[in-house]
């Protein structure tokens, strides 16, 4: 029996072709979508915040390093 004789090989990689070629699509579209300076933006955001507001800033922090003991 050869692999032509069967038809779910071709079917199989078919499907597998589809679904790496959406995966890279996917992949594509969600680079293309979001915006490159979403680091610095939160970062002097950050910065800010805890110049103006280092209260908040303080509470935010012990919140932070809270979740990270608990991990």
């Amino acid at each position: 029996m050869r692999w032509d004789d069967d038809p779910t090989v071709p079917i199989g990689v078919i499907i597998a072709v589809v679904f790496m070629g959406i995966f890279v699509l996917g992949g594509v579209a969600g680079s293309e979508l979001s915006e490159n300076g979403n680091i610095t933006e939160g970062r002097n955001q950050g910065i800010v915040l805890c110049t103006e507001k280092p209260k908040e800033c303080a509470v935010e922090y012990s919140y932070i390093k809270l979740k990270e003991t608990q991990k």
